[in-house]
């Protein structure tokens, strides 16, 4: 017998359950309907909804199908049969899988053939007393399946899983319901309107879980969007954002593993794995509002183009006028050979100088006060300027002109070989080109420096503007903490290392590590693995990294299964970290 129905209101009438029996399947319900809404894990809910639907019918077995996001198949979730001892979990069976059943056939018809996929489409349950002599049903792959285990497929009770909406999200199976003495019996009308309320819970409880796995999907692939924007906005840093997190991941995991000492107690809970995730990947988030110029400036003198050919233009100049000068003395009859003399020992000079501003302008050498005495010097030499340089401006370039400047640059006139003039200030810069040159290393000013460190800033003013759920609040902390340094001598806020958390000192970590062994930086090459962590030891030394997740980044191996991944091969040299370690 084959009964379909789809509302309370269609099921038989004049029978109802007693009052003991309803008394206790309205307390089950309750307890169950608790249950499933403290439940959160999408494995765990599934199994609790399948057991609880079983116990209610006294099932020998049951499965459950979920629908798939394009609502084209009914994809298998769980299986559990007493008599078979089988429990099987979709993605954890060691057998095949069993498949997902079509929705629909290769014309797009509806597929009522299969018992399940008939609910999924109608939303009516269906109670089969005895599949065997079932109209209008395919029932041959049970059938097969009897033959091969030796198990006899009897009664059916199949119910759909709606939603708050009507929508079908699922398919609750159960099989062979059996007496009190374990006789295989026929499903019980009576109890239809249980598994219905029961499927009603469970649907809402799978919708709700679903749900927040979307939000919390669509949130982590937004934080990977932003952070591969900020890689890709500079091919100098790309990939920072994107290998901070893996690192901070690995040493988190390193505490976590770690089974004496300081983190023999440390744990992480899934939704603080999930903190540090997406704390890793904003932790740079500022540097969106970083200006590309500073960012990429690879030499001291670089704006959006390395302005040394400028400055190598106006030696050609300096150069084409001692020539010229060579020549109109001969012309005048002053001696040849001392001309030729001159000539020659003034292109030297210039060529020394210019020599020395090129080296300059790479900024990997420190220069002392000598070196930067001598920039003055030469830049202080004049060449003659007959073009309008007021001209071919943008209208913020001019804007940055006085009445006097324009004037003056309008006409022919003497201009240092090196200036600083009033138009290299502007905003919080100085493009001044003997005040970049005059940078003592590295290629930054110091206003550049801040703008640069201020990322961390405008993160921390960034992370502080969002609405976190409770067990994410930790985010702008580990976050925006990444530059802080555990003596107080770091930024923005000074912290020290009693001031912050574990997560947020291996972020500290995190984003060192990376910084030393990235390939990409313009300003220098590539370190070697050791040469990296011989800086990082000089700076727990000084007191600036946690000693102890320092030492555990060695001694758990860390830093090599990092180095060998993501590192270039010649950049893997031996570390010895018995010269490294403090214990």
């Amino acid at each position: 017998m084959t009964r379909i129905t789809d509302d309370l209101k269609d099921r038989p009438t004049g029978v109802t359950p007693t009052r003991n029996t309803d008394a206790r399947y309205l307390a089950q319900l309750v307890d169950l309907g608790i249950a499933l809404s403290a439940e959160q894990g999408r494995e765990e809910l599934n199994q609790k909804i399948l057991l609880a639907a079983r116990q209610f019918t006294n099932a020998d077995g049951g499965s459950l199908y979920l629908v798939n996001k394009d609502e084209t198949e009914l994809q298998f979730r769980i299986l559990v049969n007493d008599t078979l001892d089988t429990f099987f979990v979709s993605g954890r069976e060691n057998q095949k899988p069993f498949p997902s059943l079509p929705l629909y056939d290769g014309q797009g018809n509806p597929n009522h053939k299969n018992i399940a996929t008939y609910v999924a489409l109608s939303g009516k349950s269906i109670n089969i007393d005895d599949a065997y002599i079932a109209q209008g049903f395919d029932f041959s792959g049970t059938r097969a399946f009897d033959a091969k285990t030796g198990y006899r497929s009897k009664s059916f009770l199949t119910v759909p899983l709606k939603n708050t909406r009507g929508t079908v999200i699922g398919v609750l199976q159960l099989i062979n319901a059996r007496d009190d003495v374990g006789n295989v019996i026929a499903f019980d009308p009576l109890i239809e309107p249980i598994i219905n309320a029961l499927a009603s819970q469970a649907a809402v409880a799978l919708e709700n879980t679903r749900l927040l796995r979307a939000q919390r999907d669509l949130m982590e692939s937004f934080v990977r969007v932003l952070g591969q924007a900020i890689d890709a906005k500079s091919p100098h840093t790309a990939h920072h954002c994107e290998k901070v997190p893996i690192i901070a991941r690995m040493l988190a995991k390193a505490a976590v593993d770690e089974k004496q000492g300081t983190f023999s107690n440390f744990y992480l809970t899934d939704m603080e794995w999930h903190e540090l995730d997406l704390a890793a990947w904003l932790h740079d988030c500022g540097k969106i509002t970083t200006p590309d110029h500073v960012v990429e400036k690879a030499t001291k003198l670089e704006t959006i183009h390395n302005r040394i050919h400028e400055i190598r233009t106006r030696f050609e100049v300096l150069r084409r006028d001692a020539e010229i000068d060579m020549l109109k003395r001969k012309l005048a009859g002053e001696d040849s050979a001392i001309c030729d003399a001159d000539f020659k020992a003034r292109v030297a000079e210039l060529e020394s100088q210019f020599a020395m501003v090129a080296q300059s302008n790479i900024g990997d050498e420190k220069l002392d006060d000598d070196a930067i005495f001598a920039l003055h010097e030469i830049g202080e030499q004049t060449w003659l300027c007959h073009f309008d340089r007021t001209v071919g401006l943008s209208w913020a370039e001019n804007q940055r002109l006085s009445e006097d400047d324009r004037a003056q640059c309008s006409q022919p006139g003497v201009e240092k070989l090196l200036d600083d003039r009033k138009d290299h200030l502007y905003g919080r810069l100085n493009r001044g080109e003997r005040y970049n040159l005059s940078i003592p290393h590295g290629t930054l000013t110091s206003e550049e420096r801040k703008l640069i460190n201020d990322h961390v800033v405008v993160t921390q003013e960034m992370l502080a503007q969002l609405p976190y759920p409770k067990e994410l609040q930790g985010i702008p902390a580990i976050a925006g903490n990444h530059h802080e340094k555990m003596d107080g001598s770091g930024y923005p806020n000074g912290l020290r290392g009693e001031d912050m958390g574990v997560l947020e000192k291996v972020m500290v970590i995190a984003d060192i590590f990376e910084a030393l062994t990235a390939v990409d930086r313009p300003y220098k090459r590539p370190k070697m693995l050791s040469e990296c962590i011989a800086i990082l030891a000089g700076m727990r030394d000084k007191g600036q990294i946690d000693n102890e997740l320092f030492d555990l980044l060695l001694s758990s191996g860390v830093y090599l299964d990092y180095g060998r991944n993501y590192l270039q091969p010649d950049q893997c040299d031996e570390v010895d970290i018995a010269q490294f370690l403090s214990r």
